[in-house]
């Protein structure tokens, strides 16, 4: 069996990102570390959090729409006013290394028979998995049975039957599943910007079966310093209320 730290939208909050590590290491010894996009955008630690990410044993990571925007390739336009300063300030703060690192980043990838993405397979950058039908259209865009995403920053589990019943769960603090004769997606929640009204830093552990057809999932959830990570974004000059969401969880 293989286990696997699932990571995703950690969003420059590297106090949140150290905790759920320090977390994630009393829990379980992970071979693998999978990071689900939206590393940067919105914290104030950007470059620092993809330092401690590139140093993480066997890490494998892909680009969400905060990486894109920030090194440009694509438009901010679509984002509130408030994601698009924060993006802006991004790309003028990151340094070379972290810039270079971000534009080689895939968008989709296959490891353990499993799919990483951080939207969906069928529109990684844009697209949220928020309903059983969303699911079902996304289901012929990759071929393992099971997907791992964000985006949404809220834990949870899409699940189809062979029966062609799905089964959708948003994930608490200790939820565990199996996903085993289904095609599924499963979303680890935010480290670094939780959105589902508990503001502790969100991860998974991922238990692969060496057959990679049957896979348990474990939802955690961990306290760290928010008034840190506040004040780090209060005195890079980004918008206050990226500061203010943390204590809310929304």
């Amino acid at each position: 069996m293989t286990s696997v730290l699932l990571l995703s939208d950690i969003h420059g909050n590297l106090p949140a990102l150290d905790a759920v590590l320090e977390d994630a290491d009393m829990r379980a010894t992970s071979s693998e570390v999978w990071v689900l996009g939206d590393s940067v955008g919105y914290g104030a630690q950007p470059n620092e959090v993809v330092e401690r990410l590139r140093a993480l044993p066997n890490p494998t990571i892909v680009k969400g729409n905060h990486e894109a925007a920030a090194i440009g390739e694509i438009s901010t336009a679509n984002f509130n006013p408030v994601a698009g300063a924060a993006a802006d300030w991004t790309a003028r703060e990151m340094d070379t290394d972290t810039k270079e690192f971000l534009i080689a980043l895939p968008l989709v990838v296959e490891r353990l028979g499993i799919t990483i993405c951080h939207g969906t397979p069928r529109n990684p950058i844009w697209e949220y998995m928020l309903t059983s039908r969303i699911g079902e259209l996304n289901l012929e865009y990759f071929q393992t049975l099971g997907c791992v995403h964000g985006h949404t920053h809220i834990p949870s589990i899409f699940g189809r039957d062979a029966s062609g019943t799905w089964r959708v769960k948003q994930a608490a603090d200790g939820d565990e599943a199996v996903l085993a004769n289904l095609r599924w997606f499963a979303n680890p929640g935010s480290v670094g910007q939780p959105r589902d009204g508990d503001p502790r830093a969100a991860y998974a552990l991922l238990h692969v079966d060496d057959d990679q057809k049957s896979v348990r999932i474990e939802f955690h959830r961990v306290e760290y310093d928010v008034s840190l990570a506040q004040d780090l974004i209060l005195d890079a000059g980004l918008p206050a209320a990226l500061a203010f969401r943390l204590s809310e969880g929304h």
